[in-house]
């Protein structure tokens, strides 16, 4: 995964450059990548966020060494055409990173994960040793229940990163189409699932919480290859 955000005035140049020139040249360059896609930070209009979307770029290999042997050829090979975007329009780069998945709820898309799809992001951060308490109440009962509450979600899986500092985690949500995402928002946060939806403050709240860093947002698919 790579994400950075976007001054917005420069969104079409460059993503003719980075969809039709960075990334199929990466490609070629870096044996092991097997598809690429973006997506763009969804539901900004009217807010600041507008003006600096968040873009993500996700690179899928066939194994874990394939995706390490990739990281370390993407630090190795030279791109000063991204270097000179990253000094005068990019923003909050992160360096591309290696996840996991480590959860995965039985519904899966019939063909296959980010096939195109939009989807919903909820990104934690947690205090260090006290990871397996969240996880644990977050993967055996909230990620299953809301699922089960929420038909009209694809399918839903967790990632964490490796060899990160401090280790970032993603629950991803993918619904049918922007239509679809737009209602399974919708029923997610119904009243009869407050009690569900309320439940995670125990979790980023008091002296020490669990959650150090959270963020969510909704993602739209913008590219995509092969």
């Amino acid at each position: 995964m790579v994400s950075f955000r976007l001054d917005v005035e420069q969104e079409a140049p460059f993503s003719d450059f980075y969809n039709h020139r960075h990334i199929p040249d990466l490609m070629r360059a870096v044996p092991g990548i097997t598809a690429a896609w973006r997506y763009q930070e969804h539901h900004v209009a009217g807010s600041l966020k507008y003006y600096r979307k968040q873009f993500l770029t996700l690179f899928e290999c066939e194994t874990r060494p394939d995706a390490e042997r990739v990281l370390e050829a993407i630090a190795a090979w030279p791109a000063p055409e991204l270097q000179s975007w990253q000094a005068r329009a990019m923003h909050d780069v992160e360096p591309p990173c290696l996840y996991l998945e480590r959860w995965a709820h039985p519904r899966k898309p019939a063909d296959g994960n980010f096939a195109g799809r939009p989807f919903f992001m909820v990104s934690v951060e947690l205090a260090a040793g006290r990871e397996q308490q969240f996880n644990d109440w977050y993967e055996q009962n909230y990620l299953p229940k809301n699922v089960a509450d929420v038909p009209s979600w694809a399918g839903c899986r967790r990632y964490s990163s490796v060899g990160r500092q401090p280790a970032r985690h993603h629950a991803i949500y993918e619904a049918a189409d922007l239509a679809g995402l737009d209602a399974s928002l919708e029923a997610m946060r119904a009243p009869f699932r407050l009690v569900e939806n309320m439940a995670w403050k125990q979790w980023d709240q008091g002296d020490r919480p669990v959650i150090t860093w959270e963020d969510a947002a909704t993602f739209k698919p913008i590219f995509r290859t092969p």
